[in-house]
């Protein structure tokens, strides 16, 4: 019985580990990327350059610290957005996008839009420009 628990809990730590978010600033950005890219998210988002929507690391600065952001931003991607970003985008970061409206993602697994989520919440943004 001893053996059976322990095995389950490495199973279950190694699980948990699965799901961590990397450090590394390069590696959060290879793996946005990689996700991002499966499920065509590139088509209007980008890392830095605003395309026909707002950056993933404006999001970010937007976004971290508020204690229920993943839960905001997981609902946005599997509940659509409209017009979020029209006013708050120029006003506050200088970007205006060019989509008013996202779409619904149900294509994508709330498990993926979690790991996306955090993985954008966790990119440094120390140079992303607030306008005073």
């Amino acid at each position: 019985m001893k053996k059976f628990l322990a095995g389950l809990l490495g199973t279950a730590l190694i699980f948990s580990f699965s799901n961590a978010v990397p450090k590394n600033q390069k590696e959060i950005e290879k793996q946005i990327l990689k996700i991002a890219k499966k499920y065509g998210c590139l088509t209007c988002h980008d890392i830095d350059k605003p395309k026909n929507s707002i950056p993933y690391r404006i999001i970010a600065k937007e976004y971290q610290g508020q204690p229920d952001a993943v839960k905001k931003l997981v609902q946005s991607i599997k509940g659509a957005s409209f017009a979020k970003w029209q006013k708050i985008g120029p006003e506050k970061y200088g970007v205006k996008p060019m989509a008013i409206y996202m779409p619904r993602q149900r294509s994508i697994p709330v498990e993926e839009a979690e790991k996306i989520v955090k993985l954008i919440l966790s990119l440094d943004t120390s140079k992303v420009k607030v306008k005073k």
